[in-house]
């Protein structure tokens, strides 16, 4: 989560990221990869609620602690509607769902014996409604779920099910309020200050791709101005997703932040700006230590702004869809699977990359992610500010790029700004993903350039929420998340 204060102008950080269990090994998953996904295993220790709690205690305190879960309890005592990305997700997950006593009984409809449908009130999840009551009307949440009764039944199911989160690791984990000195800021030329938090997150590699394109002067009302601004956005993101495979934990990689404070710097981003010509280039042109991050996945994004400019940007994740696939029956939690999100040795990616070292797995490390909750404001200018983010795996760094990039330099609104179609290169593999709502005159003159590229339907979701200097506040949930997804105020 990234805060935004609007009177002291400077941004807060609280990183919740889960943290491996004291005893995960860096080859707990050799020739059993997909332990890493699924399973009691694939569980990493959560820390949401704890960094929940830390930012309600250093930033919250005007409504009570209990108000905030209320109106999710009375929803779901009330039942709430399956959405159509829910009920796709279900689907997805049938096999799963029916074959496992505890989530058939959480996610099969009792009236008609089938998968919850669209539009179908959910009423069945009374244990999770139990433990939320507990959150909520405890004086001390994380002393409630993190060190407590319920705690030693959450940890009597992992043993008993194969997985080696214990006692010792909920008590142990702590959301970090990070200081000052590890925030990542990047001043652009326009006066505008980008804002976000430190490895694990993707934010300073989000922060490098515009930190590049700062400066570039396009002519958007002419074809070829149209082409190049797509081309040296591509190439920019092939030069900062090479810098990204030698992130990691800057608890546990030794020279991450300062790796850091280059790929952001204004010198390196000339130097890469100063490489970026007519076409493309072999892998090796754009650096990098061919090490391949795992793919992360299933994410969620909140921007918010209130009356007075404060604004907030949290995203958060349980990785795949469904986490791990299994749920505590005691608290009713569906369990992350975010030990799949650090490199192990000797297991290269589905392109044959091999694995980066400096994610891989060490007791109390949080894993890398793309994630990439960022605040924009323009520090001659006290009334405007932007907080965007996006959910969608390594796609959320180009995502948030893009967008961010239409609305800061080609003045378009932040509705235009998020429906742009998107293009996504990651260099590993070098090839770029377009959406189909992209003009073909474009991919075919890009095409002449080098580029190779690959169709998709939807490539990321963003959400942002931008105020103006006048006060007025403009918002746009992204049309791919589905019609379910709409801005609201408060």
């Amino acid at each position: 989560m990234t805060i935004f204060n609007a009177t002291t102008r400077r941004c807060s950080v609280v990183d919740a990221r889960e943290v491996a269990p004291l005893a995960a090994t860096e080859d707990m998953f050799k020739e059993r990869w997909n332990r890493s996904k699924y399973g009691w295993e694939a569980v990493a220790v959560p820390g949401e609620l704890n960094g929940l709690w830390t930012e309600y205690k250093n930033f919250g305190g005007k409504l009570s602690w209990n108000s905030l879960i209320k109106p999710t309890i009375d929803l779901m005592n009330e039942g709430y509607p399956t959405s159509h990305a829910f009920a796709y997700a279900l689907k997805m997950h049938e096999k799963q769902i029916k074959n496992d006593t505890i989530l058939r009984k959480a996610f099969i409809n009792p009236k008609t014996g089938e998968l919850y449908k669209v539009g179908e009130q959910i009423t069945t999840r009374k244990n999770l409604i139990k433990t939320l009551k507990g959150i909520a009307n405890s004086n001390d949440p994380v002393e409630f779920f993190y060190r407590s009764n319920l705690t030693r039944k959450i940890v009597e199911e992992f043993k008993n099910n194969g997985g080696i989160i214990t006692f010792d690791d909920f008590a142990k984990y702590k959301a970090i309020l990070r200081p000052e000195s590890q925030i990542v800021y990047t001043e652009l030329s326009n006066g505008k200050i980008i804002c976000g938090p430190p490895p694990p997150s993707g934010s300073a590699v989000t922060q490098s791709i515009l930190s590049i394109l700062d400066q570039i002067h396009f002519n958007t009302s002419t074809f070829n101005g149209n082409v190049d601004l797509l081309h040296r956005f591509i190439e920019a993101s092939k030069f900062a997703y090479a810098a990204r495979s030698s992130l990691g934990d800057i608890a546990f990689v030794k020279n991450a932040s300062e790796l850091v404070k280059n790929i952001t710097s204004a010198e390196w981003a000339q130097m890469v700006r100063s490489k970026i010509n007519w076409g493309t280039h072999p892998d090796a042109f754009y650096g990098g230590s061919f090490q391949a991050l795992p793919e992360d996945h299933g994410t969620t994004h909140i921007s918010v702004i209130d009356k007075f400019g404060n604004a907030v940007s949290v995203t958060s994740t349980i990785n795949l869809i469904l986490g791990s696939q299994v749920m505590s029956e005691s608290s009713g939690i569906i369990w992350n699977d975010q030990m799949d999100d650090f490199s192990s040795p000797g297991h290269p990616n589905y392109y044959g990359f091999p694995p980066s070292p400096s994610n891989f797995i060490k007791p109390g490390k949080r894993p890398m992610s793309s994630t990439s909750p960022l605040i924009i404001f323009n520090k001659n200018d006290n009334g405007s500010v932007m907080t965007i983010g996006a959910a969608g795996g390594s796609t959320i760094i180009s995502g948030v790029a893009g967008a961010a990039f239409h609305a800061l330099w080609l003045n378009n609104d932040i509705k235009k700004a998020i429906d742009f179609p998107r293009l996504h290169n990651q260099l590993q593999p070098n090839f770029t993903q377009f959406e189909l709502n992209m003009p073909n005159r474009y991919i075919n003159a890009l095409k002449e350039r080098g580029h190779i590229f690959k169709s998709e339907k939807k490539i990321t979701v963003v959400t942002a929420v931008q105020r103006m200097s006048n006060g007025t506040i403009f918002a746009n949930s992204d049309w791919r998340k589905g019609t379910e997804s709409e801005p609201s105020g408060y």
